[in-house]
């Protein structure tokens, strides 16, 4: 007898259309209990969960030193939040396991050389789900978060709500791992022969221009998480090609697509990561930050970190002392008010501080009630008072401009000087008032007579 093909065999396996259905059927019911099993594990791990998904957005906050929790603004809110969370969490979870029940529906189909791909490429597949699911959840969506609030500017606070946040995580991260598939996809559909690696470069632009549409359409209309979403997918696509054709042009245009790729990357970390300004060291009783971008005080813990613009306040109770970035040690005594402009520049509001300065080729700058001190490598106690500002040098010399005129002060010397204009006898005032009212009134009385 000849030999029996793979067709005939799977003509002989053929069944009536009432048997696949009644199967399908079987396969969505399952998916369905197993989704609704791992909900109610996810509802019981709930807290737990949303802490996790809720990481990117405190990252952010704490970079910008905004307030880390998520808003409700109804009763029910919160709770249908949950279960959104829950279910879609629940679906993740579930995610193998129902592309189990799906090969299991499919494998009959299949012939063996089909069945052979989808075995090897499942694995893979999952595997680039999860890498997409990770690329958002440790860069695209902290980034994109923390250029969003930074357009918003100063005096503008943030209210993020727990169902907004859930949707706009969940949404980026399942469309991104579902995107990192896409060399996979394409070199599927070449090994089943529907298209090649010649027809994907000849659609290149086309491409290209489908991804921007697809990215636009899945992440918040800003244009940074659209370019940050657009650009992965146009460096896998690449991938895409040169797994079907290796050839030494493919391989030069995927290098260069991917330097360009980590030195957006690299530009976007140096615009929207806040450089730290000082690091906190120690402080006795609470330390209060007002953040640039923020509009409220919040104690300062070394959690925090202490950006330009920032505000440092101590109260009666409290002192701090903390270590700039260029090496400058700054101790905050109690009622006192710092802000910090920008490098090696920061602005005495009240209070007083003893400031230990680091030599540098640049001259460090303290500006006291509109007076303003310079100094290098030296120590200087600077204390405003409500009209006196008393500069003492106790290591090196400091150079002061007040009132417009410039002095300098060498070591062991202070200088003290007062601000808004020099006091002066108001009785003398008084007199020189009345003074000139009694000669005006006289003038007033020859015009009449005249």
């Amino acid at each position: 007898m000849p030999e029996t093909t793979e067709e005939e065999k799977i003509h002989e396996k053929r069944v009536p259309i009432s048997e696949h259905l009644e199967e399908l059927r079987s396969r969505i019911i399952k998916s369905i209990f197993i989704v609704i099993g791992l909900f109610f594990v996810c509802w019981f791990f709930k807290a737990r969960i949303l802490e996790i998904i809720k990481k990117p957005h405190s990252i952010t906050m704490k970079n910008l030193g905004l307030s880390q929790s998520l808003q409700v603004l109804s009763y029910q809110e919160g709770f249908y939040a949950y279960i959104k969370l829950c279910l879609i969490t629940s679906v993740f979870v579930a995610y193998p396991l129902i592309l189990f029940q799906v090969w299991r529906f499919v494998e009959a189909g299949l012939f063996k050389k089909e069945r052979k791909y989808v075995k090897t490429f499942a694995p893979v597949s999952y595997f680039a789900f999860i890498t997409g699911v990770l690329f958002g959840y440790y860069f695209l969506i902290p980034y994109g978060l923390q250029f969003l609030i930074k357009i918003l500017g100063g005096g503008v606070q943030p209210m993020i709500t727990m169902s907004q946040y859930i949707s706009l995580v969940t949404l980026l991260t399942l469309a991104l791992g579902i995107v990192f598939q896409l060399p996979l996809v394409m070199l599927f559909i070449s090994k089943i022969g529907m298209l090649q690696a010649d027809d994907f470069i000849k659609w290149r632009l086309y491409a290209i221009l489908i991804i921007f549409i697809l990215a636009a359409v899945i992440t918040p209309p800003d244009p940074f998480t659209q370019v940050m979403t657009a650009l992965p997918m146009i460096i896998l696509y690449e991938v895409g090609i040169l797994t079907m054709k290796p050839t030494k042009k493919a391989v030069q245009r995927f290098g260069t697509l991917l330097a360009i790729g980590v030195l957006l990357i690299y530009i976007v970390y140096l615009i929207f990561t806040l450089p730290t300004k000082a690091d906190f060291l120690e402080s006795t009783g609470t330390v209060k930050i007002l953040p640039n971008a923020g509009t409220s005080w919040q104690p300062l813990s070394s959690e925090y970190k202490i950006n330009n613009g920032a505000t440092l306040k101590t109260e009666r109770d409290s002192k701090a002392s903390f270590l700039l970035k260029d090496g400058t040690y700054v101790i905050m005594d109690v009622n006192t008010e710092v802000k910090f402009v920008k490098s090696r520049n920061i602005k005495l509001i009240e209070g007083q501080i003893l400031i230990a300065i680091k030599a540098d080729d640049k001259p460090f700058m303290i500006a006291a009630k509109e007076n303003v001190v310079t100094s290098s490598d030296s120590n200087i106690d600077i204390k405003v008072s409500k009209h006196t500002v008393y500069v003492t040098v106790t290591k090196g010399e400091a150079t002061v401009v007040a009132n417009g005129q410039k002095k300098k002060i060498f070591e062991g010397r202070q200088l003290k000087f007062t601000t808004g204009g020099k006091t002066t006898d108001i009785n003398k005032v008084i007199k020189w008032a009345k003074e000139m009212q009694k000669k005006l009134n006289e003038q007033d009385r020859r015009n009449i007579s005249l």
